[in-house]
């Protein structure tokens, strides 16, 4: 109340103010493509189906996270109740930018991430990111989960290794194969 009467009584300035704060700072124009995005979005969300898909999301992010935990990363919150996860490789000696880059030579995609209290560049990081909404996407379930857990694990653990890159990448082959991302190309 004390906010309305402040305003009545400033006059047009005040509302003046009210309005650049909202538009175009925090509220823009309602484009047409940005409301269809919306209502196909919030219809997906409403089939049966996705419930399935989120429940499968969330126990493979669960999965993923604590089989690398079991082989001696530090997943940040020790697990996860999403569908992401931070790992902090600074017991590992390693970068985030470094993981990244290994991971991605064997077929792994993540994120750099910075970690809380990194004392390294955000350009550098000391952490990665996990996510399973995409892997989730091709099927895959928790027997691939360990599987890809197992994966980075090896790959991270042995940077210089040769040969367990060339196991890495077979590994991942095999499974995006068997899982591959489209399936009905014409």
């Amino acid at each position: 109340m004390v906010l309305e009467e402040e305003l009545y009584s400033a006059g047009k300035t005040g509302a003046d103010k009210i309005d650049k704060s909202v538009f175009p700072g925090i509220q823009g124009e309602p484009f047409m493509h940005t409301i269809a995005a919306k209502a196909i979005a919030f219809n997906e969300a409403l089939q049966p189906e996705f419930t399935t898909y989120i429940s499968d999301t969330m126990k493979n992010a669960k999965v993923l996270a604590k089989e690398i935990i079991k082989s001696g990363f530090n997943v940040l919150t020790k697990g996860t109740d999403n569908h992401l996860m931070l790992i902090d490789l600074c017991n590992m000696n390693l970068t985030g930018k470094l993981a990244q880059n290994l991971l991605e030579e064997v077929g792994i995609t993540v994120n750099t991430n910075t970690i809380p209290f990194d004392n390294t560049s955000p350009f550098i990081t000391s952490g990665i990111r996990l996510g399973t909404p995409a892997i989730t996407t091709q099927e895959m379930q928790e027997s691939e989960m360990k599987q890809i857990a197992k994966t980075i694990c090896f790959t991270l653990q042995n940077p210089t290794n040769t040969r367990a890159k060339e196991k890495a990448r077979f590994i991942i082959k095999e499974l995006t194969e068997k899982f591959p991302l489209y399936t009905d190309m014409t």
